[in-house]
């Protein structure tokens, strides 16, 4: 019966994260992570209006130099899409 409970709550936890972002990245945790999903993350911090970590987080990967800006701006424009295409699944939560 236990391991019913904890397989249940982990199928709970894994599909109720489904299609989210599995980490929203900011400058303390970007090492590793591609400059392309860090531009996408810069639009999701913008939607959710943390602007100071996305500011950080454009500063970091534009001093990175691998992309380039108007291609990262194209990319948080589709993580700003994604992030309230999620916002409204969820109904605001």
């Amino acid at each position: 019966m236990k391991k019913i409970i904890v397989a249940a709550a982990i199928v709970v936890v894994v599909t109720g994260c489904a299609g989210t972002p599995s980490n929203s990245y900011t400058v303390d945790n970007a090492a590793g992570v591609s400059s392309w999903e860090l531009c996408r993350n810069i639009g999701y911090h913008e939607f959710f209006n943390r602007t100071q970590k996305a500011q950080q987080l454009t500063h970091y990967v534009l001093q990175r130099g691998d992309v380039d800006p108007q291609a990262c701006q194209a990319a948080a424009e589709e993580g700003k899409k994604f992030a309230e295409e999620e916002y409204r699944k969820t109904g605001g939560y």
